[in-house]
C-alpha cells in the first residue's frame, strides 16, 4: 500500500512562504474585468516596499531561493538538523540521534521544498 502524502494546497503555501518566511503583508486589490462584475485579489507588499503579485509561486523561481535559504537554513541550524543531498536536485533533512541512525526530517524532496517543509516543521503549523 502507498503511503500518501499530506501537502497543503499550492494557495495555502505561497501564503505561509509569504506571510511567515518573508514577513509580507496582504494589500486587497480590486480587479474589474466586467462592469459591475469587481474581483477582489490580493497583492504582497514585502517589508522592503516591493510589491508582488500574490499568484507567485516562490519555490518554483530562482530569485527567491536566496532569500529562503537566508531565513530557513540558520532555523534548520539551530535545530541541530543535516542537510543530504541525492541525485537529480533532491536532498533530505536529517538528524543525528544518540544511536547514530539519522532521523529523517523531511524525507526526499526537491531542495526549496525541503527547506518550506522543514520551516513548516519546526514553527509547528
Amino acid at each position: 500500500m502507498k503511503k500518501e502524502r499530506l501537502t497543503i494546497p499550492q494557495r495555502q503555501r505561497r501564503a505561509y512562504i509569504a506571510e511567515k518566511i518573508f514577513r509580507a503583508k496582504k494589500k486587497l486589490v480590486a480587479r474589474t474585468y466586467l462592469v459591475g462584475k469587481e474581483e477582489f485579489e490580493y497583492d504582497w507588499v514585502f517589508p522592503d516596499g516591493r510589491i508582488v503579485d500574490s499568484k507567485t509561486n516562490f519555490e518554483s523561481l530562482p530569485e527567491w531561493v536566496g532569500p529562503i535559504c537566508e531565513v530557513v537554513l540558520p532555523m534548520i541550524g539551530d535545530m541541530g538538523w543535516s542537510i543530504f543531498p541525492l541525485r537529480d536536485g533532491l536532498i533530505f533533512i536529517y538528524e543525528l540521534t544518540d544511536s547514530d541512525e539519522p532521523k529523517i526530517i523531511i524525507p526526499n524532496r526537491p531542495f526549496v521544498t525541503a527547506l518550506i517543509d522543514a520551516c513548516i516543521k519546526i514553527s509547528g503549523e
